[in-house]
């Protein structure tokens, strides 16, 4: 996490001398902040600010538990009274996650003996985000947020999130090399096109190198010596995908990285099909029934409804629907007609790809259901064991190391109420089961009314993206969740019988080649 706390400049001059210890002498930084008073009156509430967060970046240093706890406390108190302020949500998420890594990692037990720590650290970052005027608290919390996801193998989350925190600030050297790091990942693993992904890489490293002091600001001398690493992987190579010829709907994709490609970057318009995500294999008993298997008709359905809902959206951001319908004005600057209403149903469908994976996976891993399968229920003991125990069905693939879908129950538990990722969820409920009314001006209605939910209209389209993101990110976790299993299990003696599975287009006759088949 950035060691550093999000601040206005003019309270920077007085973390001089800990920032200086942090790194020198964690201890004594400690022993100063804890001798700090914590008033919170006008003028003792900066300094009350600036020892909660040195008592929970010190007290990580120092592996000092009851100092996270003290700084958390400090900071929850100043909330209670500024219940807005995105540097003390910042520094609170740090706090969650330094409480969390303070427990010994157990294997896969530990993200179960962690997750509501980090599933409030992931809450407040967003928050931070969400109440931030200026760009320095925004890139640093999108960063923090990453590093979070990284984590707990959320790579393709990871990589939105700093993406985000170069949007805000394009020097952030942190988030510029965890960038680096997802796409050289993705590369070691074979996932996409390792041309385009070094390249990438590359020149994510080269400007980080280019900032290198911002980065000893951020993470201190020590941190930064580890991620100078990765400078030697600097490729001089250049590939860029060309968008300059690409259609309105191309950039639209390309701009919020909604491509579903192995490749998570970029968009490679010279294909013909570039929504390339395909299942490469899957392993059955001999004793299996005859035809293909019933995953690949699920895993058709699930992309291509992502990917109407991908269209929908674009559609509907460009307001190109034909619209022939009269609507009374409620007077509060709603907005009404069919491209609202495309909207709700692009928010709704792309929430719903969650549930199907969940299904797609109980069919997948074999496992008996009795009870109607969703995202929110798939991953955990159905009896809501406390504490937290994994569905028995999945302990075995995740003992055997199947990260995914560890990434799939970390995505599960932000999506649920109280979750860093609920307002989501929350819309597309709102949408089926009541109303949705979007506004252009302001949220308040004419008349309140317990089945109506108000939303800004500009607001409304950021969280749609944010949703497909969600949807494109759980679908590649489904399908490298199948790929680690397939390697795991792959058979080594006896005999394996192949049977090929073309493209769809080709057997309807569209003339394209039955290359890189599942099978």
């Amino acid at each position: 996490m950035d060691k550093r706390s999000a601040e206005p400049k003019e309270f920077q001059r007085l973390r001089v001398r800990w920032n200086y210890l942090l790194d020198e002498d964690p201890a004594q930084a400690l022993k100063e902040a804890r001798e700090t008073s914590s008033n919170l009156s006008p003028r003792g509430e900066v300094h009350a600010r600036i020892k909660a967060s040195i008592l929970i970046d010190a007290g990580a240093a120092a592996g000092d538990t009851k100092a996270i706890q003290d700084g958390i406390a400090l900071f929850e108190e100043l909330l209670s009274r500024f219940p807005k302020d995105p540097v003390c949500h910042y520094n609170l998420g740090n706090g969650f996650l330094a409480l969390a890594d303070r427990q010994p990692y157990t294997g896969s037990d530990w993200f179960l003996d962690t997750a509501d720590l980090r599933q409030k650290a992931r809450r407040q970052f967003l928050l931070a985000t969400s109440f931030d005027s200026t760009e320095v608290i925004s890139s640093q919390a999108f960063t923090n947020l990453g590093n979070a996801f990284w984590k707990a193998h959320r790579w393709v989350e990871a990589y939105d999130a700093y993406t985000k925190a170069l949007e805000h600030d394009r020097t952030n050297g942190v988030a510029l090399t965890g960038a680096a790091k997802v796409l050289l990942h993705c590369v070691q693993h074979r996932i996409g096109n390792p041309k385009i992904l070094r390249s990438v890489a590359g020149r994510h490293l080269k400007s980080a190198q280019q900032h290198s002091d911002k980065i000893r600001e951020l993470i201190g001398s020590q941190a930064y010596k580890d991620l100078t690493k990765l400078f030697p992987q600097i490729t001089d190579a250049e590939t860029r995908y060309n968008l300059t010829h690409a259609s309105d709907y191309e950039k639209f994709v390309a701009r919020h990285r909604l491509a579903l490609s192995p490749t998570i970057t970029g968009l490679d318009c010279s294909l013909k099909r570039w929504d390339s995500l395909r299942i490469r294999s899957l392993t059955e008993s001999i004793s299996s029934h005859s035809g293909v298997p019933a995953l690949i008709a699920m895993f058709n359905a699930l992309k291509s409804d992502f990917l109407a809902a991908r269209y929908l959206a674009h559609l509907a951001f460009s307001e190109c629907f034909p619209d022939r319908g009269l609507y009374s004005d409620t007077l509060d600057y709603a907005v009404y007609g069919v491209t609202t209403s495309i909207l709700s149903l692009a928010q709704r469908a792309s929430i719903d790809v969650l549930d199907k994976i969940a299904v797609a996976t109980s069919e997948y891993l074999a496992i008996p259901s009795e009870t109607l399968v969703y995202f929110s229920n798939r991953w955990f003991d159905a009896n809501n064991a406390q504490p937290r125990q994994w569905h028995p069905s999945l302990l075995p693939e995740i003992h055997a190391g199947n990260t995914a879908l560890i990434a799939l129950a970390e995505l599960s538990l932000d999506v649920m109420r109280g979750g860093a990722l609920h307002q989501k969820k929350a819309y597309r409920d709102a949408s089926t089961h009541r109303f949705t009314v979007l506004h252009d001006i302001g949220c308040k209605p004419s008349r309140p009314s317990t089945y109506i939910e108000h939303c800004g209209i500009a607001e409304f389209k950021s969280q749609l993206v944010e949703s497909l993101q969600l949807a494109r990110a759980a679908i590649l976790y489904f399908v490298e969740m199948i790929s680690i299993r397939e390697t795991l299990n792959k058979p080594t003696a006896g005999q394996v019988g192949v049977l090929e599975v073309p493209t769809h287009q080709w057997i309807r006759g569209t003339g394209e080649e039955v290359s890189s088949h599942p099978r």
